[in-house]
């Protein structure tokens, strides 16, 4: 798999592990033991491959740091989304 798909698949990946834990089962990570969705790799064992793989950690934090401030920003819009009535 080249750099760039397997980047692309790590991202994909991460993002899918930011998710709340109340939205998810948590077990373990395959890697360091820590909470995790569904006992894959959690997104920072998965940050850390990525940052091997393109050799650069400083981007792949601020990257993932973003995704979870968005991840943040949706559960807070839906939260205000809920209390709204409903229109008639």
């Amino acid at each position: 798999m080249s750099a760039v798909n397997k980047s692309k698949d790590l991202m994909t990946r991460i993002t899918y592990q930011l998710r709340p834990p109340q939205m998810t089962t948590m077990a373990p990570c395959r890697v360091c033991a820590r909470p995790s969705p569904g006992g894959q790799p959690c997104s920072e064992c998965l940050c850390l491959e990525l940052a091997d793989l393109i050799n650069n950690k400083g981007a792949v934090m601020r990257w993932a740091s973003s995704m979870k401030a968005a991840i943040q920003d949706q559960a807070t819009i839906l939260f205000y989304a809920e209390k709204r009535p409903e229109p008639h």
